[in-house]
């Protein structure tokens, strides 16, 4: 498991080395932000955009990964559609012809510095991997990317728009695995490439038969906040201030469950369909991982990932919304509070 554990770790940083190469010489044109189209689109936002980096960063995470788990070909999925304002992008046979391909989207300068980012190798500084992770078959897992979650927070980030406690900081770069069997998330790594003003952190964890293990950040205590999308239903947000939590809301489904991981809160509700399991699949382990779980809303049942291949992209919502927490006593009080007050 090591090996696809490290895989991750280096996808994770080819996406976030890419998302950094967008802060520096940027113009209005450096992102290239294009409206998703209906079939793409997230049906919480009026508008859903995404960004050439978003488009680059996977196919970049997607050709590490197979790099070095060629067993995955066919079997590592992304939210993006690889098109952008009608260019597929793909990663050519070198940095110069990538950049040429960038450039019929981008101004040069950009291009050329997102072709480095995408083709420059990576060893992602980290401390040394545990040695006694279980073996796992690679032929039974599938993996799900989130190349730049919290695009908003990035494009305003980058543009020096965004508002005090948002933008880069909540960006982060998810990419988990998960058994295709059983749906069941194993390995997961959260990826902050603005972490520390730009020094990034990447997060991961291990849950796999009797195996727990996770790194990446000190344990706090959040034991009283509650984490909740702004656009969450009133009377819920209520119910949980009525009863004595801090409910509060920052951007990012991966920022906000990574939050969750870490203990800077107790738990993140979302009562409706407006995650995805790309926003969910790596943070799920590093929860799973820290004794939690990541459950259906509406059923109480863990959110599992090995839906069938080609679905319309709203198939792949997190329909019934989720709970997510790790320590048992904060779950049973929230279902106290939902369903029993």
């Amino acid at each position: 498991m090591a090996n696809v554990l490290e895989a991750l770790i280096n996808a994770s940083e080819k996406a976030a080395n890419i998302a950094r190469s967008c802060c520096s010489g940027c113009s209005d044109n450096t992102l290239l932000v294009a409206e998703k189209c209906e079939g793409e689109a997230n049906a919480r936002f009026d508008k859903d955009f995404k960004t050439i980096a978003d488009v680059l960063a996977q196919e970049s995470a997607k050709s590490e990964i197979l790099k070095r788990l060629p067993e995955l070909t066919d079997n590592v999925r992304g939210e993006e559609c690889a098109e952008i304002n009608g260019l597929r992008i793909e990663l050519q046979e070198s940095s110069g012809q990538t950049a040429e391909l960038l450039n019929k989207l981008v101004p040069a300068e950009n291009a050329i510095r997102m072709a480095e980012a995408a083709h420059n190798d990576v060893n992602a500084v980290i401390e040394e991997l545990p040695g006694d992770l279980p073996f796992i078959d690679p032929n039974d897992l599938g993996v799900w990317i989130d190349p730049i979650d919290a695009t908003a927070e990035f494009i305003a980030g980058v543009r020096g728009e965004a508002a005090e406690g948002k933008g880069l900081p909540c960006v982060t770069v998810l990419i988990g695995a998960y058994l295709r069997s059983t749906g069941e998330p194993v390995v997961g790594v959260v990826n902050q490439p603005f972490y520390n003003n730009g020094k990034g952190r990447i997060v991961w964890g291990v849950h796999y038969g009797e195996t727990c293990k996770w790194y990446g950040g000190d344990e706090n205590s959040g034991s009283n906040i509650i984490l909740m999308s702004g656009a969450e239903k009133p009377e819920i947000i209520q119910k949980f201030k009525n009863s004595g939590w801090e409910v509060k809301s920052v951007p990012g489904a991966g920022h906000k469950l990574l939050k969750v991981a870490l203990g800077e809160a107790a738990a993140y509700i979302v009562s409706q369909g407006t995650t995805f399991r790309w926003d969910t699949c790596a943070p799920h382990s590093v929860v799973r991982a820290r004794g939690g779980d990541v459950l259906s809303y509406s059923k109480l049942i863990p959110i599992t990932y090995n839906d069938s291949k080609d679905l319309d992209t709203q198939e792949y919502c997190n329909s019934e919304g989720i709970i997510a927490y790790t320590n048992q006593d904060v779950f049973d009080k929230i279902k106290n509070i939902l369903y029993e007050s």
